[in-house]
């Protein structure tokens, strides 16, 4: 097979599973797991548009910042410091000439560099192994991770930069190999490129540097540096490492300074463990987290099958190792000892952020395989040819089905994605907001953002992220300089009344589109009622139900079981205790209103807790056997004294039942064995 169908054959493959993997998510917004980290990026991108492409100027749409201030103090700006934003300024530049800003801009710009990085170690493989199937099980191996092509088309500049890293290590070996030196520059150009955009790139770059250094003492480089007379000596400079040095300790203090003038929404400092015993607990969490996102079962199979044989040859053979493949075996270990120690450095981050591990550890795994693959012996003849193809079908084939799968399940929310329902919750705010006339330069204090720059970016307006509830908190943000406040509905209740209750003496609510809250500050309030601020005030409720254990209720209401030690009104109240997975439920098949149209679902309870781990007040809606709705809060994060009875308003907006085989019920799903006491716990329906 000449040398133009092995290319277009791995072209194709590439392609193919790029389109399969990512046909139904190329416009998505940025949502799921990390949607904090992929919605800074695309707001960098949108910020770069909006700012006339000011490259050394990078800007979000938030105006306070996370470091140093933790969100706590507004500023004049959006600007913040991140590594050099070049796969951020691209797609700005493409929506710039277009005039597109949908999410497909950046997704296609991060996936095809995908592309060519999965291009460039497929021809790495094959100048170690000059073997066509080794090659495409490699790229097939690294192509099917599952976290790899959870971000390949993304947001996060990891992508591109290992792309850039498979491309410079790549016209490394052709420059030992070949002993030119225009393979040595142009390795030299795409590591350090990935070193600025992806900070623990850096690794491969000191790592390369550092074999130069080691081939200098055994005279093996060829590396030609130039001359510079200083009017006293000669020095022999090497250029291009001296320029890329240059380049990224150049724009590392930029960076610098544009933190220490503006902040940054990006973590720039180090968080290593703290313990031995930190170690073990991370350690383990990081197995439990990402363990099969990593890899999958199939994926490790294979390669430890790959280490026993690839073993078994050398020892059995007792063959030299080439030179070359020696020479990727130092390097990849010198990698290997660097990520080690960016680990250690991070190790706090690994549980929560799985792509820290394409930063580091998916690298040298890749250029192992490479080493392990070249050691098996293939031997190429038309018999064995479809013998290989076949044996590269059954490995690979189940590695894209668990892919896939996985790509499904990192897609799936619920209730504690809180992303998700702040996107959904912000989806057409642009327009409710043009609506009202409000202009485009007006700011916005978005009270629990949740991830920082998701509100702004779908209500395209900057503005303030609070991103905590605390009293003390919002009452402070209120005092910051903006225009108007925004706030979610569903999270009203639990989320900011709850913990500040003094808030409706000081906004009024000016629309709402059932989703967000619009409102303004106002000192002319008094007596501002929850009901009035929530539009219920002097509406009569299409429906309610209450238990207070005192009188005779329906039969809708099940697991009632009370005591008379302590209560809130009457004589009796609800208890809960540890041994009850399902506290108070309140189910029904009969329940017309919610047929008829939307509702509001207003509810509320007293509780006494003795200890609460997890217990969650869930309202569930099924229709013909699928669950239609879910929603649930956590009283743990509900209640704040103990020995004291508390009340709990909670607002749910439910969608119209369509089905007339339905099922509804409100109920306390007891998943921590709590304990705890409860009394006039009731709904209604406006």
């Amino acid at each position: 097979m000449n040398q133009t169908k092995q290319h277009a054959i791995a072209v194709l493959i590439i392609l193919s599973l790029g389109i399969l993997f990512h046909y139904k998510y190329i416009n998505e917004f940025p949502s799921y797991i990390h949607a904090w980290a992929q919605s800074d990026r695309y707001a960098l991108a949108l910020g770069f548009k909006n700012n006339n492409l000011n490259f050394f100027k990078p800007e979000t749409f938030v105006l306070n910042h996370q470091f140093p201030d933790d969100w706590k103090v507004p500023s004049e700006s959006s600007i913040t410091a991140v590594d050099f934003p070049v796969h951020e300024f691209i797609p700005a530049v493409i929506m710039k000439i277009f005039g597109i800003t949908a999410p497909w801009i950046f997704r296609l710009y991060i996936l095809l560099y995908s592309f060519s990085g999965l291009f460039f170690l497929f021809k790495l493989a094959f100048l170690f192994s000059d073997n066509f199937y080794k090659s495409i099980f490699v790229m097939l191996f690294a192509a099917t991770s599952p976290v790899f092509v959870y971000y390949q088309g993304g947001f996060l500049p990891t992508i591109p930069s290992m792309a850039n890293v498979f491309i410079g290590i790549y016209f490394y070996f052709k420059y030992i190999h070949y002993k030119k030196n225009k393979y040595f520059n142009i390795c030299i150009l795409f590591l350090t490129l990935a070193s600025l955009s992806r900070t623990t790139f850096a690794i491969p770059l000191l790592a390369v540097f550092g074999f130069e250094i080691l081939r200098i003492f055994k005279n093996e480089t060829v590396v030609k540096p130039i001359i510079i007379y200083t009017g006293a000596r000669l020095y022999r400079v090497p250029i291009l490492p001296v320029l890329s040095i240059l380049s990224v300790l150049g724009y590392f203090l930029y960076n610098i300074s544009l933190r220490n003038r503006y902040g940054s929404i990006f973590l720039s400092s180090f968080l290593p463990p703290q313990s031995i015993q930190q170690v073990v607990e991370i350690f383990k969490l990081v197995i439990k987290n990402w363990g099969f996102q990593y890899f999958s079962a199939v994926h490790y199979l294979v390669f430890f099958l790959l280490i026993f044989i690839s073993l078994f040859f050398i020892f059995s053979k007792k063959e030299r190792i080439q030179s070359l493949l020696l020479q990727l075996l130092v390097l990849t270990s010198i990698i290997l000892a660097g990520c080690f120690l960016f680990a250690f450095l991070m190790l706090r981050q690994f549980p929560a952020h799985d792509y820290y591990f394409l930063d580091t550890f998916y690298l040298p795994v890749i250029l192992l395989l490479i080493v392990m693959v070249t050691r098996i012996p293939l031997f190429e003849n038309k018999r064995n040819t479809i013998i290989y193809s076949f044996g590269i079908l059954l490995v690979t084939i189940p590695m894209i089905v668990i892919t896939i799968h996985t790509q499904k399940n990192r897609r799936i929310s619920g209730s504690w994605d809180k992303a998700t329902a702040t996107i959904q919750n912000f989806t057409g705010s642009e327009q409710l907001l043009d609506s009202l006339q409000i202009s485009t330069d007006a700011r916005m204090l978005v009270i629990d953002a949740c991830a920082p720059n998701i509100p702004f970016i779908l209500m395209n307006r900057k503005g303030f992220a609070v991103m905590s509830t605390k009293k003390e908190t919002i009452k402070d943000a209120l005092a910051w300089k903006y225009d108007y406040i925004i706030m979610q509905n569903e999270i009203f209740l639990s989320d900011i009344y709850s913990s500040y209750p003094e808030i409706l003496s000081k906004i009024v609510k000016i629309a709402d589109n059932e989703k967000i809250s619009v409102c303004v500050l106002s000192d002319s309030l008094k007596n501002q009622s929850l009901m009035g601020f929530l539009g219920l005030e002097g509406k009569s409720p299409v429906f309610r139900s209450i238990m207070n254990y005192d009188t005779v209720v329906s039969d809708y209401w099940q697991n009632t079981q009370s005591t008379s030690e302590v209560y809130f009104n009457g004589t009796k109240s609800g208890q809960l205790i540890p041994e009850m997975l399902y506290g108070l439920t309140y189910k029904t098949k009969n329940l017309q209103e919610i047929t008829t149209g939307k509702r509001y679902l207003l509810f509320s309870s007293y509780f006494l807790q003795d200890t609460i781990k997890n217990c969650e007040i869930v309202l569930t809606i099924n229709e013909n056997g699928q669950n239609t709705y879910y929603k649930s809060y956590n009283l743990r994060n509900l209640l704040k004294e103990k020995n004291s009875w508390e009340k709990v308003n909670l607002l749910f907006r439910i969608p119209r039942v369509k089905s007339r085989d339905y099922e509804f019920a409100l109920y306390l799903w007891n998943t921590g064995h709590s304990e705890l006491y409860l009394d006039d716990f009731g709904f209604e329906l406006f």
